[in-house]
């Protein structure tokens, strides 16, 4: 079984027989079973199928982060500070700086600029 990647389609999913669908992250996947979003997500996956990159032996996803992570990477490297990051996520500065500490662990990114930088070759941002 061949397995590719694309690192713009931050979701999986998965459509069997044209009949049925998975989509979601795999904490909360949807069954999608109408007929014409089934088609829809078929089509998708052969999109992304067909310019995604074979999945080389011993692959490991680059970044697994929340989705939050994401958002408050991303208003960061829109040059955002903490605190603006906070007020329009409805979240403390501390947290921010923990949701960006956490997402930046796990990129293996030594400061806020390199983050960015491999954010935006992920395709992230």
């Amino acid at each position: 079984m061949e397995s590719r990647v694309d690192p713009l389609i931050s979701e999986r999913f998965l459509v069997i027989d044209d009949h049925i669908a998975l989509t979601g992250h795999p904490s909360r996947m949807a069954i999608v079973r109408a007929p014409v979003l089934v088609s829809l997500l078929g089509d998708l996956f052969e999109h992304v199928w067909s310019r995604a990159e074979p999945r080389p032996r011993g692959w490991k996803a680059p970044f697994a982060l929340t989705d939050q992570e994401k958002t408050v990477l991303r208003m960061a490297a829109e040059g955002m500070t903490d605190e603006v990051i906070g007020r329009q996520l409805g979240l403390t500065s501390r947290t921010v700086r923990r949701h960006m500490a956490n997402a930046m662990e796990r990129i293996g990114a030594h400061s806020r600029l390199q983050a960015g930088v491999r954010i935006a070759k992920a395709g992230i941002v």
